[in-house]
């Protein structure tokens, strides 16, 4: 290759590199990462909790919620999932029946009654194999975010007479 051919192949080859749009890391189960991403997304995240047994504490509606990992090592990194949960104390629970009708007509989140009869909402992330973007993570965090306040409004229905 001559000299000037050279040059022009340096030049379409830093071209072509610039031509290539960047790629924001993906978002995996890591504490630090999760906890920044829901920042960004206006949310706060506060961790907490130490090793295996670390998770975030966060709000939206006037409503408290943590980010929960598993699948972690027994340090608490290389974690594979996360689960979002709330859970709430009405006044006035819920019946068992009043809960199924409402999974029955709600597709999206996982809600019973814990051992004190409380509702709870719960919704899991598979962040394994190379984890997702960070567009579709917040999209998630959005989603969460609406199901969590449609429940929450559900479970406080019959507190107001």
């Amino acid at each position: 290759m001559r000299h000037g051919q050279l040059g022009q192949f340096f030049a379409a080859a830093v071209l072509a590199t610039l031509a290539v749009p960047a790629t924001a890391q993906n978002v995996v189960a890591d504490h630090e990462q999760i906890a920044s991403v829901m920042q960004e997304a206006g949310y706060k995240a506060t961790l907490n909790g130490e090793g295996d047994s670390r998770y975030l504490r966060s709000s939206s509606g006037g409503y408290k919620f943590s980010a929960l990992f598993y699948g972690c090592d027994d340090d608490g990194a290389n974690c594979k999932t996360i689960q979002f949960y709330a859970g709430f104390t009405p006044k006035t629970k819920p019946s068992l029946q009043s809960m199924n009708d409402y999974a029955a007509k709600n597709r999206w989140g996982r809600i019973y009654l814990d051992s004190d009869g409380d509702p709870v909402i719960e919704m899991d992330i598979d962040l394994e194999d190379g984890g997702m973007s960070p567009e579709l993570f917040k999209d998630n965090l959005e989603y969460w975010d609406t199901i969590m306040g449609v429940f929450a409004k559900f479970v406080f229905a019959n507190d107001n007479g």
